[in-house]
């Protein structure tokens, strides 16, 4: 996709989901985003889910015209990367702030919330994936090897193995590629035992793990820079406490360190872009909110359903990619960005639909048995 065809599509799509989930429809998101979190992480979270979406409408244009699932849009390939990365950040941000500071952690617990919370949805989108592999692609005979590959699409994340279950041999389109995050958060996830061992001296380790994945770390591994995000989150974790800025400061910094990133374009995975990232996340969790932009209610609203916002778009845009490449072509025309708009907005009810009917009773159920282990004890 080139320059002005992706600026106006996510500018486009961005605007119309603000304006459909303003009306009252939504309403019943509101009830399970809680007034004490941070609304501008929320709003991040809808923003950021829906870059990582755009980066795979560009992959998916190039697939049906190349054949290769790759992007051809620099802009949106910054996006979908960083869209990525902020999200890591946002995990660890969070949950070190749950436990730097607790003189004790219920592990059990901890992991049993987190599948909850993961484990429904992706079970669901495995199904519908399979579902839409089975249908609309041909089928192989029926072996037993095809009974091992299909159970191996419900890991829950834990291993990201989504092996060809039909003919076609790019299955993991079905649900976008994005199952391999869900493998990293898990990773970060079984990390934090190791971690909480350290927390008396909480801001010495998060300095040094910081660097340690930018200087060293690449010598010993290609994953040093996804570590290095999840690093960057913690890092601002405790700086959050020991620098506070204004609101107005922090929307300066933000939007001065967007235009910079946008000019400087930073080399991906490189030491300078995690300086970048490490300055805008801090902006968000500062209080930045784009103006406003990141606290309306549609925004909240978006990033209450970003979870899903992530994990269906496959179930979307897989159907569209099969029907154009066994028809015509699209060209980069009116006709395909309203294709693509509508695809969006295709992305954004069913996240809601999922979101209401899938994850909310789970978490539902969380939030019941938090509450019953505080009146136990």
């Amino acid at each position: 996709m080139d320059l002005y065809f992706s600026i106006y599509l996510v500018f486009t799509c961005l605007a119309l989901a603000i304006v459909i989930f303003s009306l009252p429809l939504f309403k019943f998101i509101d009830e399970d985003t809680e007034p004490t979190r941070s609304n501008s992480i929320d709003g991040m979270r809808y923003v950021l889910a829906s870059f990582v979406i755009f980066h795979h409408m560009d992959c998916a244009y190039t697939f049906i015209k190349k054949g290769n699932w790759t992007p051809t849009s620099d802009l949106l390939l910054y996006f979908g990367r960083y869209g990525v990365a902020l999200f890591f950040m946002i995990t660890a941000f969070l949950f070190w702030g749950k436990i730097r500071k607790a003189n004790e952690v219920d592990w059990i617990e901890l992991y049993k919330k987190r599948l909850y919370r993961i484990a429904p949805l992706s079970v669901f989108c495995s199904i519908a994936a399979l579902s839409l592999l089975f249908l609309l692609t041909e089928r192989n005979e029926f072996s037993l090897s095809v009974i091992n590959n299909t159970l191996s699409w419900f890991d829950l994340g834990l291993w990201n193995d989504k092996p060809p279950v039909t003919t076609f041999q790019y299955p993991f389109m079905a649900l976008a590629g994005v199952t391999w995050t869900l493998r990293w958060e898990w990773i970060f996830y079984f990390s934090l035992p190791l971690l909480y061992m350290f927390k008396k001296w909480s801001f010495e380790l998060t300095i040094f793990l910081f660097a340690f994945s930018v200087y060293f770390l690449p010598g010993f591994t290609n994953d040093s820079s996804l570590w290095s995000y999840f690093f960057i989150g913690m890092l601002c974790r405790e700086i959050k406490d020991r620098i506070v800025i204004t609101k107005k400061l922090a929307n300066a910094a933000l939007i001065c360190t967007i235009l910079i990133t946008l000019l400087a374009q930073p080399t991906l995975y490189g030491p300078s872009e995690k300086l970048f990232l490490c300055a805008i996340f801090f902006s968000v969790v500062s209080g930045a909110n784009l103006f406003g932009f990141l606290i309306t209610k549609a925004a909240i609203r978006l990033g209450a359903i970003s979870y899903s916002l992530y994990l269906t778009q496959g179930l979307i845009l897989f159907p569209l990619i099969l029907h154009f490449k066994t028809n015509n072509e699209p060209e980069l025309n009116f006709h395909t960005f309203v294709i693509l708009v509508l695809c969006y907005a295709a992305i954004c009810l069913l996240s809601s639909i999922t979101y209401h009917f899938i994850e909310r009773p789970f978490i539902k159920k969380m939030s019941i048995s938090s509450i019953k282990k505080v009146y136990e004890k």
